[in-house]
């Protein structure tokens, strides 16, 4: 990696720490039922933004979690990984999701019920090509990272 991006990568890595300690207190999941209205749940920007995270339940920085992502029209995303895996699931708008051997033209193009699962470690990139808000529901197997990947 260059130096920029190792500066990159860090600063998302501390703006996605600050983000999910602030909001994973509100979340902490206790014994027995979670129920969160769609329009109850609790959006903040995600990273600096423009994405935005709400928490379900679990904490992100210790272990599994359910979270909520949404992500401004045309949002190109980038090719990244994460340490746990994840289970998605569109809920609205339309998701592209792919691994670091496919492009986005292979990739299908995902709308609200369809799921995938990404391994954790594999590099990967979402895109979200919808004129709406998309918004992905998602099960991390573990605590939530985000790495960028070397050009």
């Amino acid at each position: 990696m260059t130096f920029a991006r190792n500066i990159i990568a860090i600063a998302a890595s501390l703006c996605l720490a600050i983000v999910l300690h602030t909001t994973a207190s509100q979340a902490e999941e206790p014994s027995g039922h979670v129920a969160v209205p769609y329009q109850d749940a609790e959006f903040t920007p995600l990273m600096g933004g423009p994405a935005e995270i709400a928490i379900l339940s679990g904490n992100p920085q210790t272990g599994p979690s359910s979270i909520l992502l949404r992500f401004p029209p045309r949002y190109p995303g980038a090719m990244h990984s994460h340490s746990a895996g994840y289970h998605a699931i569109v809920i609205e708008g339309a998701s592209k999701h792919w691994t670091e051997n496919n492009d986005a033209d292979s990739a299908p193009l995902q709308t609200p019920g369809d799921y995938w699962f990404q391994a954790g470690g594999q590099v990967h990139q979402d895109s979200f090509p919808s004129d709406e808000i998309t918004t992905v529901f998602l099960r991390f197997e573990g605590p939530v990272d985000f790495f960028l990947a070397e050009k």
